[in-house]
């Protein structure tokens, strides 16, 4: 496995030169292995950062503007007996101005988020014997997130189109999971569950395997292992609150 250390040498025994960040954007796409082996090699995550942050930005000011953040609170709202009739309607107001404010916040969640993942990816596999650095798992970490980034633009080119939707169905915009079979009012954990196997998510996770396969130094079949795992503890902790409210129907 190629070292997740060393610095790739020219005959000449001088470093050879980074690639271009937006050559390595495409390359994930087309050559993942070859480019995140190279990611891991040598790290770099600025450039793919910033793009995903100016997408955010601009996904945020889309949301807070057409998404409905106040119908679904409502329902929310009216579904939960511990609050009184008379506080339906200002609860539901603050929790739409909740949204509209996170919806601004994106790209400081997005930051945070890809922190989190980094940490947590590369904790795991130091944990079962990995190499690696916090550096080489970020740079991966934001270059594996790319086709997560390309549903964003065509989550947000869905959203440009009309003039408002439902907070519920930004899971379904782009159609590329089975959660637009079920409805999430009747339906919570099936709902869960379906929009949980998204084409890009799937993508995703074979990026990050791939990507931490070289960074800690192991085989790509362990990898994908961890990242699975940790990917299905995540999806455990959006099903479980589902499967609560469906037996609670």
């Amino acid at each position: 496995m190629t070292s997740g250390s060393v610095d790739e040498v020219s005959p000449a025994g001088q470093a050879a030169p980074k690639p271009n960040p937006f050559e390595r954007i495409v390359g994930v796409f087309f050559s993942p292995s070859e480019t995140l082996a190279s990611i891991a090699r040598q790290p770099d995550w600025v450039v793919p950062l910033v793009l995903m942050l100016v997408v955010s930005l601009i996904s945020g000011i889309v949301m807070a503007n057409r998404v409905d953040f106040a119908s679904a609170a409502r329902e929310a709202m009216e579904q939960n007996k511990n609050i009184p009739p008379d506080r339906v309607e200002s609860a539901v107001k603050m929790t739409a101005a909740i949204g509209k404010v996170a919806s601004y916040c994106a790209p400081i969640f997005s930051v945070i988020a890809f922190l989190v993942i980094a940490g947590v990816l590369l904790l795991a596999f130091r944990l079962f014997g990995g190499e690696g650095n916090f550096k080489q798992a970020f740079s991966v970490s934001v270059y594996a997130w790319m086709p997560g980034l390309l549903k964003s633009i065509i989550t947000l080119a869905v959203l440009l189109t009309r003039e408002s939707m439902g907070a519920e169905d930004l899971a379904i915009a782009v159609r590329s999971n089975l959660g637009f079979l079920v409805s999430m009012k009747s339906n919570p954990m099936a709902f869960a569950v379906l929009t949980s196997l998204d084409i890009f998510t799937i993508w995703m996770l074979i990026l990050f395997s791939i990507g931490f396969a070289y960074v800690a130094r192991v085989s790509k079949a362990k990898a994908a292992t961890i990242v699975v795992t940790l990917w299905l503890v995540t999806v455990a902790f959006k099903v479980v609150p589902a499967a609560l409210r469906s037996l609670r129907g």
